[in-house]
């Protein structure tokens, strides 16, 4: 239950439960590091008292040894103890024979201990007590061999160490509620971008699009994302921009030809019956609007499959060189009035769409058909050029005006509105041209001068050709 309250909380809680815990791991180590070396310094400065009493006592009772009684009660008090340094003196047998007026253990307890000669200092650690003692083996004539016994009661290093962990213990506490406090108050100020980016998310519609992050501080994580989500809007409306203006244009585009066949058919009504003139002139013009809204729609539906992902596109290897050729034929059998050529066409395979690169073909040179003049020269060519293929189309017709190219491709976008009508233009056969080109990863390049022709130059890869 508190797990799934936890992972159902904020991600400000969640920073904040991370960072105590990772710092509540981090003191327990580094209090444990520092109890762990103050107990080893405080050992080693027993050990180290030990080792100078040790010291003193050998020296005296060496220098005396056939003078000095083991046994005597004074045999101590000319050596300067230290506070909890007790001494005695003991037989193989366990015998105590001397020891310092206060020592507070049983003989028992290091009775074993004495009988070995070790000469080491040894800790015994049990409950309240906390002791340093070493046995001293020493041959005395009098008493043959004996053990100077030397204990450190380690009582008050325990209690020091009692207070400092105490103190250490309090000082985490407070550091650990200061922490969660201010590990709160600071992940919560700067995942305060993500508030921003919520309230902006909630307040964008499809009505209202203008709604943008304001971008401030430093360019950590958090400002990109906020960049991110900027960016993101903005091919948001731009793509609602084109929805919107594409609707727009495509029942202007609609509404003509069905006012025009509405029209007719009023007149057909009335005055067609009798009336062959009007009933032919009716049934022509119907027709060919009919004809042109088939076209329009068609190209409508296949700018929409291919803005959804839809349009099915199947790539294979084929000789280019033989699809120019193809259309070339075609064009010269459909087209008496203009001079059709063929300048240069190399042999090369590439692997595309065969229909769309013909298609392609057949919208850049109707458009030539359409704006040259009759008697006027339409050239289809290609070239190798390393691992591209350049296929141009150019044509001696009226041309394009300078500020008008860069629209060229544009849905819905014509030059001369009327003129196009005239000869059927919808404005959608270059943006179909170019989005083919798109998905066959080519360029495109147009070149045009006003009064004398225009260039389309179209850029394929040999190789690797791959849908995006």
């Amino acid at each position: 239950m508190n797990f799934k309250i936890v992972k159902n909380a904020k991600i400000s809680i969640k920073l904040t439960i991370v960072y105590a815990f990772m710092f509540c791991v981090v003191l327990l180590l580094l209090n444990a590091s520092i109890l762990y070396g103050v107990k080893y310094h405080l050992y080693r400065q027993a050990d180290k008292e030990i080792e100078d009493i040790q010291t003193i006592v050998l020296n005296k009772v060496t220098l005396q040894n056939e003078k000095i009684d083991l046994s005597d009660s004074e045999l101590f008090l000319e050596i300067p103890f230290k506070e909890n340094i007790s001494i005695r003196i003991i037989q193989q047998d366990g015998k105590v024979l001397n020891s310092t007026k206060k020592f507070p253990y049983d003989v028992e307890e290091f009775q074993l201990n004495a009988k070995s000669s070790q000469n080491k200092e040894k800790h015994i650690e049990d409950k309240e007590k906390h002791l340093v003692y070493k046995n001293v083996r020493f041959e005395s004539k009098a008493y043959g061999i004996v053990f100077f016994q030397i204990v450190k009661d380690m009582g008050n290093e325990y209690d020091f160490m009692k207070i400092l962990f105490a103190v250490m213990a309090i000082a985490d506490f407070i550091g650990i509620i200061v922490s969660i406090i201010l590990g709160y108050m600071v992940s919560k100020r700067m995942l305060k971008p993500i508030d921003n980016i919520i309230e902006t998310a909630e307040n964008i519609s499809i009505n209202n699009l203008k709604e943008r992050i304001d971008i401030k501080g430093p360019n950590d994580e958090l400002k990109r994302l906020a960049s991110t989500f900027n960016n993101m809007i903005d091919r948001l409306q731009a793509s609602f921009n084109r929805q919107v203006q594409f609707v727009s244009d495509a029942s202007h585009e609609l509404r003509t030809p069905i006012t025009v066949i509405q029209g007719y058919a009023n007149l057909l009504d009335r005055w067609g019956k009798d009336d062959r003139k009007a009933l032919e002139k009716s049934i022509y013009a119907i027709k060919l609007e009919a004809s042109n809204m088939a076209n329009l729609v068609e190209k409508l539906l296949f700018l929409a499959r291919g803005d959804s992902g839809t349009q099915l596109i199947e790539k294979k290897e084929f000789l280019l060189n033989e699809l120019i050729d193809e259309v070339v034929k075609e064009t010269e059998m459909i087209e008496e009035g203009h001079l059709i050529s063929n300048k240069k066409n190399e042999f090369v395979r590439i692997v595309a769409d065969y229909n769309m690169i013909k298609q392609m073909l057949r919208v850049f040179i109707d458009n030539s058909l359409k704006f040259t003049p009759k008697n006027g020269n339409i050239d289809i060519s290609s070239e190798v050029k390393g691992t591209m293929v350049e296929i141009t189309v150019s044509d001696t017709g009226i041309g394009i005006p300078e500020d008008e190219v860069e629209n060229i491709f544009d849905r819905f976008y014509i030059v001369d509105k009327s003129r196009s009508k005239e000869k059927g233009g919808t404005g959608l056969g270059l943006s179909i041209a170019k989005w083919i080109i798109d998905m066959h990863n080519g360029t495109i390049n147009l070149e045009s001068e006003e009064g004398k022709g225009t260039k389309i130059i179209v850029g394929l890869n040999i190789k690797n050709n791959n849908l995006k």
